[in-house]
């Protein structure tokens, strides 16, 4: 019964139900949606209406992140957090672009002014935090362990790497196309492709590694 159990849970179709479901997870966010026509107040981060950077106001300026990486930096909350929960205010252009730009937050020279770091806001943790920042890892990690999945079912087959590799390829690219076109806030991406790419790479090159070590220990016993 067991045996039948985990047979189970490592077969192929049900992995890639699983990564199905985890990559057409909706992407929701307000941020953008509600925009204000009152200036930012002193502590805040905000965006222009229309445009993707992301500011801080200290009271006299505003100051760019630059980068996600840098935004993330200062102990900030996730992209979808609102703003009445410490988020992003998204304010219009004509407000925005009367607060003159003091510098990037990032710079060795704006670091010297912002010593401390900004006081974390409050953490919204949803679905959106981990699509935001366990990304990378799932991609790789979900690819290889359902081509690995697939090679163990395709032990027996001649071109079980051909076979495994193809089907992981074609299953990441239909898995992308559909977040494109039917999900919710989410879009296709080169970059997660080559991720899922590099995880069914990964599972080949530890199969293949396992499997001669296996032979070699079976020419020792005889």
């Amino acid at each position: 019964m067991l045996h039948k159990l985990k047979l189970f849970f490592i077969h192929p179709l049900v992995l890639l139900a699983v990564i199905a479901y985890l990559e057409c997870i909706p992407y929701k966010s307000e941020l953008g949606k509600i925009v204000v026509h009152d200036p930012p107040k002193v502590g805040d981060n905000f965006q222009i209406a229309g445009d993707l950077a992301v500011y801080y106001y200290n009271g006299i300026g505003k100051y760019s992140y630059g980068t996600s990486e840098c935004y993330f930096s200062f102990g900030n909350p996730s992209w979808s957090t609102a703003y009445k929960d410490g988020g992003i205010k998204t304010v219009d252009a004509q407000t925005a672009n009367a607060i003159p730009l003091l510098g990037n937050m990032c710079d060795s020279t704006t670091k010297i002014n912002f010593k401390k770091r900004i006081p974390s806001k409050k953490f919204n943790f949803s679905t959106n935090v981990l699509l935001e920042n366990f990304s990378n890892i799932s991609h790789v990690a979900c690819f290889f362990l359902f081509t690995m999945s697939l090679l163990y079912y395709f032990r027996n087959h001649s071109k079980k790497y051909w076979i495994a590799f193809a089907v992981s390829f074609l299953a990441g690219g239909a898995l992308e196309f559909v977040q494109k076109y039917f999900v919710e806030g989410r879009s296709a991406s080169i970059d997660d492709q080559l991720r899922n790419t590099f995880g069914a790479v990964l599972a080949l090159a530890f199969y293949a590694f396992i499997y001669k070590l296996k032979a070699k220990r079976t020419e020792t016993v005889d």
